[in-house]
């Protein structure tokens, strides 16, 4: 079962992961906000444009996704130095996104938290395709204006 310090794990991994990008930040638009998180219907599909998956062994099972809209990863990509803004491109970003944060969460959940290596889908997660927990949170964002979502399900 998801416990606050999971959340509060993964809350800190987004800010970190996301400070790095926004050294030129000019106003509260151009910087990362996250909402309070909430319980995700399990039996309704959740997602943005595409997610990354990391499955999770050990201690604990589960999925950690992180999904996002177009726009945010073309934004994250240009912040990279990237010109190339393909599926391809945006695909392997945030399979690379989800890959950090759950990397970032193993180090302090210990190392009896595995991770597998990302897996990509586009479009929403089809809660089907997953053994959800009966309590995942999804965490909102944005930054820079566009959307993203951190769900969690342990």
């Amino acid at each position: 079962m998801i416990e606050r310090k999971h959340i509060d794990v993964f809350i800190e991994g987004l800010r970190h992961y996301f400070s790095h990008l926004d050294l030129t930040a000019k106003d509260d638009n151009d910087s990362l906000y996250i909402g309070a998180p909430y319980l995700m219907e399990t039996d309704k599909e959740a997602g943005l444009d595409y997610t990354g998956v990391i499955s999770i062994s050990g201690n604990s099972t589960g999925h950690i996704f992180f999904s996002a809209k177009s726009s945010l990863l073309n934004f994250i990509l240009l912040k990279y130095g990237e010109r190339d803004f393909s599926e391809l491109f945006k695909r392997d970003l945030v399979g690379e996104v989800a890959n950090t944060l759950a990397g970032n969460a193993r180090k302090v959940l210990g190392s009896e938290f595995h991770i597998s290596p990302p897996k990509v889908i586009n479009g929403k997660i089809n809660p089907r395709n997953y053994r959800l927990s009966s309590r995942c949170y999804i965490l909102p964002m944005r930054w820079n204006s566009n959307k993203a979502e951190l769900i969690i399900s342990i």
